[in-house]
């Protein structure tokens, strides 16, 4: 940062001669492009006569943190005293945050945002645009469906220093744009497998979990595309927020030359030109987000959704299978909403009605509408070879407009209850 000085000399015959030094500066304009650069801390001293009080000025610098003059505080930003207008934000602070009090950064599925001086808030349903594929590609599901869900979510201004850096366990990590929850990479069965490994993640990126949540484990991608150049690499715009408030960026996805995978640190961050914290996802497998948290993490969302029942009122947590999925919808049905996935079994053992166990390679689907009209596959209780699961079928009461017969439906147990273990 360049600062210039003026000397004023304010003469009066017969009186002592009084002299005032005044330094002003401007703060760094913020530029679009990250970078890793950090200045040096110095200070600049500033007297004043008490003829003729200096003018404050915005980002100008000052000597004494703490004081105020006006509508001013001196306060430090960058390394450096400067004065900052009351309700105003330093550099620093201003670099992402327009960005993301701005409706123009988020997708039609946020709703209701709002900014004041020190949070974010906003609220959204958890599912992706219209059209997202969601959920195909998924080769061992849990059987869980995309469903709406009723997200508040809030995140503060300004993200707070942390003395250590933390690493995320199976869960939440932040929120992408689109109002969808970012998960880390870790499946909840065990910590430390990869979801991508695992075969749980569609094409975009994400699946439903155990409370029919639809979220990404790793970089959104159908997101990131439907964003597309401008958002991402020409405007250089948050596609997502961590839970540590520091922005999520893709730069590199669509420009090359926007690339800053070399100059991340190991939690996958780095810093901008006005020392603002950021994370970068990868743009090539396994499309990492975040590794560990740089700043102080914060609890950021509520949520409220009805669980899914079977016919006996039981909660339904999937089993996982051995299914490709192939296509995913919503179907609404006589006001209810049915979901339903159809794919293709792979070497699925499968419990039959005489509880002889057959290996299935079958197409088939799966549906839930409401606890008497719903298919889905079941691990029991009792002793079977390796991970068997039976077929429930049930459709007693399936709304008007909604026929399961339509769809490829696989051979029912019938046999003596089973029961239903719960999901590991």
């Amino acid at each position: 940062m360049n600062s210039r000085s003026c000397v004023t000399t304010s003469s009066r015959l017969g009186k002592t001669l009084v002299a005032a030094l005044f330094t002003f500066g401007a703060l760094a304009a913020v530029p679009g492009t990250p970078a890793q650069a950090h200045e040096s801390e110095h200070e600049s001293v500033s007297v004043e006569t008490r003829a003729q009080p200096a003018k404050v000025k915005a980002g100008a610098k000052c000597n004494k943190k703490g004081k105020k003059r006006g509508k001013f505080t001196c306060k430090r930003s960058k390394g450096k005293l400067v004065w900052v207008r009351k309700g105003g934000k330093t550099a620093q602070q201003a670099v992402v945050l327009d960005a993301l009090c701005s409706t123009s950064t988020y997708t039609s599925q946020v709703r209701g945002l709002r900014c004041s001086s020190t949070t974010i808030t906003f609220g959204s349903k958890g599912l992706p645009s219209a059209g997202t594929p969601m959920m195909v590609g998924i080769t061992a599901t849990n059987q869980q469906y995309p469903r709406t869900h009723n997200y508040t979510l809030g995140f503060p201004r300004v993200a707070q220093a942390s003395s250590t850096t933390v690493s995320p366990g199976a869960g939440p990590i932040g929120v992408a744009v689109d109002g969808v929850p970012l998960f880390s990479p870790w499946t909840q069965a065990a910590l430390r497998e990869h979801a991508f490994d695992m075969g749980e993640l569609d094409n975009c990126g994400g699946h439903a979990g155990r409370g029919d949540d639809y979220h990404y484990h790793i970089a959104p991608k159908c997101l990131i595309e439907e964003l597309g150049k401008t958002h991402v690499d020409d405007k250089k715009l948050p596609i997502g927020i961590a839970n540590d408030a520091n922005p999520i960026l893709a730069l590199g996805w669509f420009d090359k030359a926007n690339d800053v995978e070399s100059r991340l640190d190991s939690c996958r961050a780095m810093k901008d030109k006005s020392g603002k914290y950021f994370y970068n996802v990868q743009h090539q497998s396994k499309w990492d987000i975040l590794n560990c948290f740089v700043s102080r993490v914060q609890k950021t969302s509520r949520d409220s959704w009805t669980q899914r029942r079977d016919s006996t009122g039981a909660e339904i947590v999937g089993a996982k299978v051995a299914m490709t999925i192939t296509a995913s919808s919503t179907v609404r049905a006589s006001g209810t909403q049915c979901s339903v996935m159809q794919g293709t079994l792979r070497d699925q053992s499968v419990i039959n009605t005489d509880q002889s166990v057959t290996k299935s390679s079958a197409n088939t689907a799966i549906f839930y509408c409401q606890p008497q009209c719903y298919a889905e596959f079941f691990e029991p209780t009792g002793r079977f070879p390796g991970r068997s699961v039976y077929y429930e079928l049930v459709t007693s009461r399936c709304p008007a407009g909604f026929n399961p017969n339509s769809l490829p439906l696989f051979a029912p147990y019938q046999g003596p209850a089973l029961g239903k273990r719960a999901a590991k």
